[in-house]
């Protein structure tokens, strides 16, 4: 029966070699290589020729057929890996200690297969030289590494819930090996001690609705730029908007949103012929509340301002939530204007983008 499955297993890349009594196996201390911590469980080396359970600390040639067991018992000689429903494929594997569970750091590798019909593993190639991808050659010259396989998903990409199993080795410059094996005791990773304990965990969480954009309005809708002085021979008068806010709760979609200013020309109250442009009206925009998502626009310049002009603006990275505003308005009346009240409309406007 194990001979069968054997020639099974070898249709999906384990390499099965003539056996030179005396040549491939050679006794060594179990000593040499430290104990495996990390695998999903047990992975025992076996004999591709009979099944037999290697002993730890056996040296080995490089290119020695042997297979993987979740078990060392004779009786469980056709036991399975098993697997679980989002596996794809599997891979066998050597990695550097410690880099079992990150594929990209593999050093070598060999695709592998399901049992026929399921999605548990039989008998994975442990053989070195069976790993014909990646880079053969540094596990060749030596060092300290893992051996194992991988339950595989998203075009090899990433692991499965099955995981990885895996035995550490330590590879001679002359390509002889040696291995740790678990004793069937336990689990491979250490028990918490005594005074400890574990706890599952589960986060219930909500999503955030995909809301409006809106735009709310200062509480009053006159601005007054007052307490006109002389600089330079110029009335400057200052003031400012007043409080206003922009809100996005576009929290699933957030294309982010653009604020314009506009301005009217400015028109004496007592005399309409006599009218100062728009470009007198210097605006600078201000965040009353800090806002990371928020672009504020560079102030339009008293005297030189031009409008339209952005006031702020948000990008397609989060939605900002509510932004409040305001902004410093400084007026520069013109040395041939006469001294009075002058009116226009500032008006504010919300667009998404």
């Amino acid at each position: 029966m194990f001979r069968k499955n054997i020639v099974r297993a070898a249709a999906v890349g384990v390499v099965v070699v003539a056996l030179v009594a005396g040549s491939a196996v050679a006794a060594h201390a179990a000593d040499t290589v430290p104990p495996t911590v990390g695998s999903k469980g047990p992975y025992y080396i076996g004999d591709a020729g009979d099944g037999s359970i290697i002993p730890a600390g056996t040296e080995l040639d490089f290119d020695y057929a042997l297979i993987g067991m979740p078990s060392a018992d004779p009786a469980d000689i056709e036991a399975v890996f098993p697997g679980t429903p989002d596996g794809e494929t599997v891979r066998t594997f050597i990695s550097p200690r410690g880099s079992e569970h990150t594929p990209a750091q593999w050093t070598a590798w060999a695709d592998s297969a399901f049992k026929t019909g399921t999605k548990d593993v039989i008998y994975p190639a442990v053989t070195l030289g069976a790993q014909i991808l990646g880079n053969q050659s540094t596990v060749r010259a030596g060092g300290n590494f893992s051996i194992g396989f991988a339950f595989m998903k998203n075009n090899n990409l990433n692991l499965a819930d099955g995981d990885v199993y895996f035995t550490y080795i330590t590879v001679q410059p002359n390509g002889k090996w040696t291995f740790a094996t678990p004793d069937g005791s336990g689990p491979v990773d250490p028990e918490p001690s005594a005074d400890s304990f574990d706890v599952n965990l589960e986060a219930v969480t909500t999503s955030a609705p995909d809301g409006a954009l809106s735009l709310v309005a200062p509480a009053s809708n006159t601005a007054t730029i007052g307490n006109p002085a002389l600089v330079d021979g110029l009335s400057t008068s200052t003031g400012s908007l007043g409080d206003f806010s922009v809100v996005d709760e576009r929290f699933q979609t957030h294309p982010g949103w653009t604020l314009t200013t506009t301005v009217t020309q400015f028109t004496n109250a007592a005399d309409s012929s006599k009218i100062i442009n728009a470009s007198q009206l210097g605006v600078a925009p201000k965040l009353v509340e800090p806002n990371a998502a928020v672009t504020l626009a560079n102030p339009q310049v008293a005297g030189s301002a031009t409008y339209p002009s952005v006031f702020a603006q948000t990008g397609d990275t989060a939605a900002a939530g509510t932004a409040k505003f305001n902004a410093d308005l400084k007026f520069v009346s013109p040395v041939n204007m006469p001294a009075g009240t002058y009116t226009s409309k500032l008006t504010l406007t919300l667009a998404s983008k």
